[in-house]
């Protein structure tokens, strides 16, 4: 199936937020005017403006879209064939993969020392920030409903495994503390943050396969 043919306006967009990446990363958000963001754009100001309300708004949406891009939908809706603990696994392995990416590391770097001493600015930003439309909150509230999972609060369920993975994947690599972690580390992780939430959470006893295949596809998949 062909691609949908992106609009004026969204080309635009991703010019925009090309830009800004650029330039956030080379000069910094503060040392970065909107006049500069336009330039490099190749848009006016008044586009820039007409898409993003500000600096701080962009630097979010970048970090937003690389964290959205751990899993397809497609993908998704093929976990189900999986048992639970395979999937959580798999889904878990795929956001670890994303925030270990250079990428996304040097953007929160950007996005961590713009905001260190602006907590109030930081906070309105992320309110703006939508969570419920992430693979891993879908999945949730998915198997909740399918009443796999007992979650009273299915953003504090996501909140909980988040903490667990950016503890060891995460916050330790964005202040330079430890190395990145290797895809074996990454998959003893991904495991035993599975294990550990589904002994809370699943309704039923939830087992890995004993199929070595099991292995194979979660490893195909990191």
């Amino acid at each position: 199936m062909m691609d949908k043919k992106k609009t004026r306006s969204e080309e635009k967009r991703d010019a925009i937020m090309c830009a800004a990446k650029q330039a956030f990363l080379e000069f910094g958000v503060q040392n970065t005017s909107m006049d500069k963001l336009a330039a490099l754009a190749g848009v006016s100001k008044r586009t820039v403006y007409n898409h993003f309300a500000s600096k701080e708004a962009l630097v979010m949406e970048l970090l937003s879209v690389l964290w959205k891009s751990a899993i397809s939908e497609d993908e998704l809706v093929a976990l189900n064939k999986l048992p639970l603990q395979q999937q959580l696994v798999m889904l878990l392995c795929q956001e670890i993969n994303v925030i270990a990416q250079p990428g996304y590391l040097d953007m929160a770097k950007v996005a961590l020392g713009h905001f260190l001493f602006k907590p109030e600015e930081l906070q309105a930003q992320t309110k703006g920030m939508s969570k419920q439309d992430t693979a891993l909150y879908s999945w949730l509230e998915d198997q909740h409903k399918k009443g796999r999972l007992k979650l009273e609060n299915v953003a504090l369920a996501r909140t909980q495994l988040h903490s667990l993975i950016k503890g060891s994947a995460f916050w330790p690599q964005l202040i330079g503390s430890a190395e990145p972690l290797t895809q074996e580390q990454g998959e003893t992780l991904a495991r035993q943050t599975a294990e550990l939430f589904l002994s809370h959470y699943a309704t039923a006893p939830s087992h890995h396969s004993t199929d070595p295949s099991y292995h194979a596809t979660a490893q195909s998949n990191v």
